[in-house]
């Protein structure tokens, strides 16, 4: 999807609903969607989902503990406050989490590749594990790209 055809089709869902705050909300994204913050959170969470994989194969030698979804779900929070100080905003952190789960899936067929049945078999999260990363990811670049924002607006 092109950025034009998102623009557009945030115009038709926007026009299409009843409720005035969501079509104003609407009306804003489609105008305000980062393609370029959009890549970089996708970027810096296909490399977290990269390096919960290497950890768990070169660190805990098995795979992921139990515990680590907690972490995972820290280290989300994390990233989108961290992305919210850079000026991404929560629909494009959002957005970028969702790279986390082909990251490490990437991860997980480069340690196969390279070290046959001693890999991991699969990256130790669910499909559904990374909209809740997603989800996450969004209220933390949310909170900290509302919290910056009113700052910058007391300052002036």
């Amino acid at each position: 999807m092109t950025p034009d055809e998102w623009r557009t089709a945030m115009q038709h869902e926007a026009d299409s609903v009843n409720d005035r705050r969501w079509a104003m909300e609407t009306q804003l994204a489609a105008g305000r969607f980062g393609w370029r913050a959009a890549g970089l959170a996708a970027a810096v969470f296909a490399a977290l989902g990269v390096g919960v994989v290497l950890l768990s194969q070169f660190v805990w030698h098995h795979d992921l503990p139990a515990g680590l979804w907690l972490g995972e779900m820290i280290g989300s929070g994390v990233v989108g406050a961290l992305l919210g100080l850079r000026r991404v905003g929560p629909l494009e952190a959002g957005a970028g989490a969702l790279a986390f789960l082909p990251g490490a899936w990437l991860a997980v067929l480069a340690l196969q590749a390279v070290l046959g049945d001693a890999a991991p078999r699969d990256p130790g999260m669910g499909d559904q594990g990374v909209t809740v990363l997603a989800v996450i990811a969004s209220c933390a670049a949310g909170s900290v790209w509302h919290l910056t924002a009113l700052r910058r607006s007391a300052a002036h």
